[in-house]
């Protein structure tokens, strides 16, 4: 299956735009298809890439269809031209793929009624001395600036697996010529309306987000796109007001259960006014307050605001499905991060677009891996084989360079029987 989902990565960068000279030295497609299986293999850096293509050039055109084998400089130059909203157009094709395959009923959340999607912003790039005209831009307290990138990034989750999918990202940095930072706000209003492109018009969503955006234009955004939404509560103070309210009234609603050693308790109030300048937008408040049973201590404290009707819904699935928004950081962020696929490492800066075009590249690689987990069983026996994402990366890419493979599902395979290379010794 992972080799159907490659195959079907390399085939979008096919369609993508050109927007070189014609006398380009170098295909666009090829460079594409060579800077994926980059992040697919997950290469430490370019340069290590680079010192390996002599012992992988075979490998390469098999598995990720590469023709031939640029320099650092004809990779980095093509790559950073790219449109990043046509990269992003490969979301759409996987989106699609899954939903062929029943994924997104089989994870669809409250009682099947959901897809939940959870976006959170993180930083990817960071220096005192190399800026580009995307950079966003801090001043520091020693004089200095501190040039950076951003990402909002967008996954699938659901509050009973480990896996995430992710489903779009955009970049926070500074149009051209911009004096001042984009912001996490903005960049949702950009991706916002690509998650409804990119699912179509009739996937039910529900929206995962933090505080940041508990405000009317947020709101009115989702509502345009035909979403719902959860949106972490903290610090409103006009809807605050309104439960502290219902709270000395005693009324708010209240459910309890346990949960091992702990006492969950949700309490929550419906159609409570957003704010004073959005008087029309009514929301629905809940607050989960979890204490040990045995010593009363309070182990958990969270509160939000959703437009779902509470009383249809499971309520405790609804506080799980609230706290799983923490997915995209813990199992996106994190993994991208710390677990071989080195979000944080400068491939490139680039004039243009070439940061953000090599975190989309990632983006989809980690994609087709998180898919893989759950269409391909040949994937996830190569997993339970290694035990740690880490060490099956480590694995693949030992296979790779030094044995002709035909497929990534050949690599799979192999190290599913727990086979070792047979290489001669030294002389």
């Amino acid at each position: 299956m992972v080799n159907t989902i490659i195959e079907s990565i390399l085939e979008g960068f096919g369609k993508v735009n050109d927007g070189r000279a014609s006398n380009a030295s170098t295909n666009l497609q090829n460079t594409l298809n060579l800077s994926f299986a980059m992040f697919h293999l997950k290469m430490p850096s370019l340069l290590q890439f680079r010192n390996h293509f002599s012992v992988r050039a075979e490998n390469l055109g098999r598995v990720y269809d590469v023709k031939e084998l640029p320099g650092d400089v004809a990779i980095r130059g093509a790559v950073d031209l790219v449109d990043t909203k046509e990269l992003k157009n490969a979301f759409c094709d996987q989106v699609s793929f899954l939903a062929e395959r029943g994924v997104w009923k089989e994870r669809r959340v409250l009682n099947g009624r959901f897809t939940a999607i959870s976006s959170d912003e993180t930083q990817h790039y960071c220096s005192n001395e190399k800026g580009c005209p995307q950079c966003l831009v801090k001043n520091l307290r020693n004089g200095k600036k501190a040039y950076y990138h951003q990402m909002l990034g967008a996954v699938a989750v659901n509050p009973d697996s480990n896996i995430v999918l992710p489903v779009g990202c955009e970049a926070i940095v500074n149009g051209d010529g911009g004096t001042k930072n984009d912001c996490e706000l903005n960049a949702l209003k950009r991706l916002i309306p690509q998650i409804r492109k990119t699912f179509g018009e009739d996937e039910p969503i529900v929206q995962l987000l933090d505080a940041l955006y508990h405000n009317g234009p947020c709101i009115r955004l989702l509502q345009k796109n035909t979403m719902s939404f959860i949106i972490g509560a903290k610090g409103s103070h006009y809807v605050g007001v309104q439960v502290e309210k219902l709270r000395k009234e005693d009324k708010l609603q209240q459910k309890t259960w346990y949960d091992k050693n702990k006492r969950c308790t949700i309490k929550y109030a419906t159609n409570l006014t957003l704010n004073g300048e959005n008087q029309d937008i009514k929301v629905n408040y809940f607050e989960l307050t979890e204490v040990d049973k045995v010593t009363g201590e309070q182990l958990f404290y969270s509160d939000w605001i959703t437009d779902i009707d509470l009383e249809k819904v499971d309520l405790r699935e609804l506080t799980k499905v609230a706290r799983s928004r923490w997915k995209v950081e813990n199992k996106t962020f994190n993994t991208l991060k710390n677990q071989g696929y080195n979000l944080e490492h400068n491939y490139g800066h680039g004039k243009k677009n070439l940061m953000t075009n090599f975190t989309v590249l990632m983006f989809l690689a980690f994609l087709v891996d998180q898919m893989a987990m759950i269409l391909d069983e040949l994937f996830q026996e190569a997993k339970k084989v290694c035990k740690s994402f880490k060490f099956l990366w480590e694995r693949v890419r030992q296979v790779f360079d030094m044995a002709p493979v035909m497929s990534i599902e050949a690599i799979y395979r192999f190290i599913c029987k727990r086979k070792l290379l047979d290489i001669p010794p030294l002389e």
